[in-house]
């Protein structure tokens, strides 16, 4: 029965096929009763074969097409079932494996140059950078610094030197004090750096001057008199609390790689303060102070990488605020500049 079938098509196919040639030719109305013709052949010749072989071949499912204008409904349960718990915040790893010539860096990494001062720091350091150092530690004073003192810790511990300083400090108690110890001793010293470069021009270290110098003026009349000694320094007027003027963090965000801690005054006075980000990366939530460690929310703090993309991006971004009087500048550097010129000029004379 297929047979004859399939034998009756191929006549009617080149029956329909002739009359088509001849139709053709007698214009548009023969014309479409040829396609009429045409089709009903194909579709004849079709349902032939589908007889034959329907049993052998398996027919494709036919699946509803969704309307995509409508949004799909979901319901509570499958809302609830959807949503993922946010994994914790995983430390960065440093993608690249360590300089064999200086472990401190990474290959090809230019974001590597406290490095060089890792190294070797009596050396390594170029004349007038290197504050002091340890076994631990090394203190350099920054080579763009921020405002009038500006001075960066760096850990020499290899383990953790490629470590985000964020993840240390919330995780490791026993260096978070020893950093907390040599950042004081590092402020102090910074202090002090302030107070004889502010002592012509601050009225409190002015005021400590002149009392010294008529003690030291007694001293020649009355030789018993000893200026210098504990009980007579201690009757002076006192130094300004420099030490209350600078800060101690790090940025959420490091610029170079290698962990660093830095120790700044508040003044923002340098002329390596050239943009907005070298601004509000000291003035910002960017910037997190040392006393903020160890976070309370260590998942959901957003200063944390990973946490929330984008978020310390926007702190650089922001509104330009005044250190001392708040006053917001906006995207307006230039007027900001010589706005702290003139608040720098009050704050040095305090």
């Amino acid at each position: 029965m297929a047979t004859s079938h399939l034998n009756l098509n191929k006549h009617a196919l080149s029956t329909t096929t002739a009359n088509m040639t001849g139709e053709d030719k007698d214009g548009d109305k023969d014309g479409r009763s040829s396609k009429r013709l045409k089709k009903t052949a194909i579709v004849d010749n079709e349902e032939t074969q589908s007889d034959s072989s329907r049993a052998e071949t398996p027919q494709p499912l036919q699946v509803a097409k969704q309307d995509l204008s409508k949004p799909v409904k979901k319901n509570a349960f499958d809302e609830i079932m959807s949503k993922k718990p946010k994994p914790p915040p995983q430390p960065i790893q440093p993608s690249r494996p360590p300089n064999s010539r200086n472990p401190y860096a990474l290959n090809s990494d230019p974001r590597s140059n406290l490095s060089l001062y890792l190294l070797n720091p009596p050396t390594s350091c170029p004349p007038g950078t290197l504050l002091f150092h340890t076994p631990s530690f090394v203190i350099i004073k920054d080579a763009f610094p921020k405002a009038t003192v500006h001075a960066l810790i760096l850990p020499r511990d290899l383990k953790i030197t490629h470590e985000h300083p964020i993840h240390i400090l919330n995780s490791n108690p026993d260096l978070l004090a020893s950093i907390r110890a040599i950042s004081i001793q590092t402020r102090d010293i910074l202090a002090k750096q302030l107070a004889v470069i502010h002592r012509h021009t601050s009225q409190t270290e002015i005021t400590r001057q002149k009392a010294f110098e008529k003690m030291e003026d007694r001293a020649v009349t009355d030789p018993s008199f000893d200026p210098d000694s504990d009980e007579n320094m201690a009757a002076l007027p006192p130094h300004r609390d420099w030490a209350k003027t600078i800060k101690i963090g790090v940025h959420s965000r490091p610029s170079m790689s290698n962990f660093h801690v830095h120790v700044i005054s508040e003044d923002m006075h340098s002329n390596s303060l050239k943009k907005k980000a070298h601004y509000n990366s000291f003035n910002s939530d960017f910037f997190v102070p040392l006393d903020d460690f160890p976070f309370e929310d260590v998942e959901g703090d957003v200063r944390i990488p990973g946490v929330k993309e984008g978020a310390m991006g926007g702190e650089l971004k922001g509104d330009m605020r005044c250190w001392k009087c708040k006053r917001n500048f906006r995207n307006k550097f230039k007027e900001l500049k010589e706005h702290l010129e003139l608040e720098y000029d009050d704050w040095k004379r305090i």
